[in-house]
């Protein structure tokens, strides 16, 4: 059995390069002032092409506006439109990994280690693999530990994120999956989430994750006036408005997993920062 995960870089960012089932990737650009790699310390696979699929909707700014907005949604999409043979496939972003430890206390949710090269080159390991591999003969989905909030995931969204985005997103989900209209209530009625979007999947539950994602999104971006796609004006806490593709994102995978009744294991996050 095999796996493949790739990292998601926007910038340089200490990584084991020898691994052979992590990759780090970068989304370069097709304009003239094209994303380059992020630096010259290993091979990074430039995954930014496929993504250029949706830049149309955001003709309003520049390319590399664009794919900051996209951001590990660019590597999602790739590997939707590039999916390798492989039994299942990873995601996440560049300072974020799944514990596969045999020795670390399960029950603990998040870690942080300084972001050495030292401390990178922990992760993507042999063992490691077959770790992963051993959860998942019994697991469709491998991720981080969920955490419980002080309200339903829909009021935490709203506290800081606008309003707009979130509406769509529920009624695109409405519209586009009725299979998962019972299920919506999962975001009002329920406070257990796991955020960051790390994850390895099973090949062909991942490809419908990221094709019904990206069907979600692009209903937004269809719906959304040419200032609203890529907002840049702050209306509440979050600095980064246009950064909504990634935290509408964040709220789909759980979601879909517990819409689908798909057995998951999770495991500690480790952040290194």
């Amino acid at each position: 059995m095999s796996i493949l995960m790739y990292s998601h870089f926007h910038k340089s960012f200490p990584f084991n390069f020898e691994s052979d089932w992590m990759n780090a990737c970068y989304a370069g650009g097709i304009e003239p002032y094209k994303w380059m790699p992020p630096d010259e310390h290993g091979k990074y696979v430039n995954i930014g092409r496929p993504i250029q699929e949706f830049r149309h909707y955001y003709s309003c700014t520049s390319e590399d506006n664009f794919l900051r907005a996209m951001g590990q949604q660019a590597t999602e999409y790739f590997l939707l439109e590039n999916t390798p043979s492989v039994d299942f496939v990873g995601c996440t972003t560049y300072r974020r990994y799944l514990l596969l430890d045999r020795n670390t206390e399960k029950n603990v949710a998040k870690i942080s280690m300084p972001a050495t090269q030292q401390n990178a080159e922990k992760f993507g390991t042999q063992e490691q693999k077959e770790i992963a591999l051993e959860y998942l003969q019994t697991a469709d989905v491998l991720t981080n530990h969920s955490v419980a909030l002080p309200f339903s995931v829909e009021a935490q969204y709203l506290q800081s994120q606008p309003s707009l985005y979130w509406q769509m997103f529920k009624e695109a989900i409405h519209d586009l999956f009725p299979n998962y209209r019972q299920h919506l209530r999962w975001f009002t009625h329920n406070n257990i989430i796991n955020y960051e979007t790390c994850y390895i999947m099973r090949r062909d539950v991942f490809m419908r994750y990221a094709d019904e994602l990206f069907r979600i999104l692009e209903n937004i971006w269809k719906n959304c006036s040419s200032k609203d796609v890529y907002p840049t004006q702050q209306t509440t806490s979050e600095p980064f408005p246009w950064r909504y593709p990634g935290f509408l994102g964040e709220r789909f995978m759980p979601f879909f997993v517990y819409a689908n009744s798909l057995k998951k294991i999770q495991v500690p996050l480790v952040i290194l920062e």
